[in-house]
């Protein structure tokens, strides 16, 4: 994910796709498709925990596929 920074700020700010985890509800997951990255088109992933005090990011990578997950109507 080296140098993708401003993909990840892109796809909390704007995501194509905003879903709940079935495990835990205040871990949310944003989805944003990018037709180039480093390893072909790709959807960029970015999972977010909603703690307490100030939410997180837990992890961020590309995929092929929207994650399974509760879609949050906005």
């Amino acid at each position: 994910m080296e140098g993708q920074f401003d993909r990840i700020e892109e796809t909390l700010q704007d995501p194509e796709e905003l879903r709940v985890s079935k495990k835990d509800e205040t871990v949310r997951l944003y989805h944003r498709r990018y037709a180039e990255t480093p390893v072909t088109e790709k959807i960029l992933l970015v999972v977010v925990k909603y703690d307490i005090d100030s939410p997180f990011v837990i992890t961020a990578f590309f995929t092929d596929r929207l994650k399974s997950a509760t879609p949050v109507d906005e």
